[in-house]
């Protein structure tokens, strides 16, 4: 009889662990410069204002003489006294013009209601997460202008400092309670890089579910050094490459601080690297040939930011990254599995940019969800389509409005047990 009830109670307490355990969702969607109402309407005014060339400093200043040039026109950075914290470029949007080949779309309200409209419909319906980490968004505003039911479900997490191109994470309030929600600024190399060169910092949130601390790391790394297949090595001597090889010793350091906390920890976001083209890479991950779990030695040369930083020591950061796939068609499945062994050339891409396949300018290859070793899996993680809504398009005589794409990029999207 007692044996019996041993018995009993095992499977009763199993029972009630496996009821408690939960399956969560999760996206990563980098937006393209998102603004919220009150920004656009300013951003806008700048762009539609006219300047002119200085000669003596090559610099645009505000003009209405005859022959000013139009904000759309030209590099806002160039513009004398551009407000860069606050206002992307002009050149946001663009899409082939008769007569004019490819040509900025000058935005308007209107249109920027309508997309940001088609960015809440497509989350309400294609989106189903119940935490979305954000990159490029002015802010907060920003976020919840987009979410469904007008955010009345959802809480956001971010900041105001910084650059325009700042990140968000929003989850379901019904999900938990926010911890703490912090900026990780040594990511944006501050005391090492003029402003221009700065890349954006690290946003990290903590939530309580049901007692449990989960923390999701929200990173847009630097651009420009995407693969080492074909160049663009970490070790190489682009700027670019330089930037995001003095990110990693930063990243890992917030990353190991963090985990130490808790091992139930999400790391994603737009990383600007093909981190499995770093895997296929045969080289030492390290120019000395030492041992990346060690303190990285200074004038060493890193070519793989993930066997660096994601090196399993402490134990609690030994993430895992999730497999990336498209579940559209063959072809498009095909692609995606080619992509993250080699890189695809110009028309293979091109065919994952199409609107019957992915929609986005940037398909593959740069969003990344990993998992700490607290969390399960519950399968691959997979690119979601935008279709049409990734194109935009000029006005004319049947639409007097343009069309604003959505987004460059295609949200990426996972599960896992909680």
């Amino acid at each position: 009889m007692r044996r019996l009830f041993v018995l009993l109670s095992l499977l009763f307490s199993s029972l009630a662990g496996a009821a408690a355990a939960r399956d969560i969702s999760i996206a990563t969607w980098n937006l393209g410069w998102h603004m919220d109402r009150a920004t656009v309407t300013d951003w806008i005014e700048a762009c539609t204002a006219t300047y002119e060339l200085d000669l003596t400093t090559k610099r645009y200043r505000p003009s209405t003489q005859i022959g000013a040039r139009f904000g759309w026109d030209i590099n806002a950075f160039d513009i004398e006294g551009w407000d860069a914290a606050r206002f992307p470029v002009c050149d946001v949007y663009g899409a082939n013009k008769q007569g004019f080949g490819f040509a900025t779309v000058r935005v308007t309200l209107a249109a920027y209601e309508q997309r940001r409209t088609q960015i809440q419909n497509f989350i309400a319906n294609s989106v189903p997460a119940d935490i979305i980490a954000f990159q490029e968004v002015s802010g907060k505003e920003a976020v919840l202008e987009v979410l469904p039911n007008g955010a009345a479900d959802w809480q956001v997490c971010s900041f105001t400092t910084f650059k325009v191109q700042r990140l968000a994470i929003a989850w379901k309030r019904s999900l938990g309670s926010q911890i703490a929600c912090a900026t990780e600024d040594p990511l944006t190399l501050k005391d090492v890089r003029p402003p221009k060169d700065q890349p954006r910092p690290g946003l990290s949130l903590a939530i309580d579910i049901g007692g449990t601390r989960l923390q999701v790391l929200n990173v847009h790394l630097k651009s420009s050094c995407v693969s080492p297949i074909g160049g663009n090595p970490l070790a190489g001597d682009a700027s670019a490459c330089q930037i995001l090889h003095d990110q990693i010793v930063p990243l890992e350091t917030w990353i190991d601080r963090e985990t130490a906390v808790t091992d139930k920890t999400i790391l994603l976001g737009d990383f600007n690297r093909n981190l499995w083209h770093e895997l296929e890479d045969s080289r030492a991950v390290r120019s000395d040939g030492s041992d990346p779990t060690t303190p990285l030695p200074a004038g060493v040369r890193v070519s793989s930011l993930f066997e660096e930083v994601i090196d399993g020591k402490p134990a609690s950061s030994a993430f895992t990254m999730l497999k990336e796939l498209c579940p559209l068609n063959e072809v498009g499945k095909l692609l995606c599995g080619m992509g993250e062994t080699r890189a695809l050339d110009t028309p293979e891409v091109d065919v994952l940019r199409f609107h019957t396949y992915l929609g986005c300018r940037n398909p593959i290859g740069l969003d990344h969800i990993l998992l700490g070793p607290g969390l399960v899996p519950r399968g691959d993680a997979t690119h979601t389509s935008i279709g049409r809504l990734g194109g935009s398009r000029h006005p004319n005589k049947d639409n007097p409005e343009p069309l604003l794409g959505i987004a460059d990029h295609c949200p990426l999207i996972a599960s896992f047990s909680f």
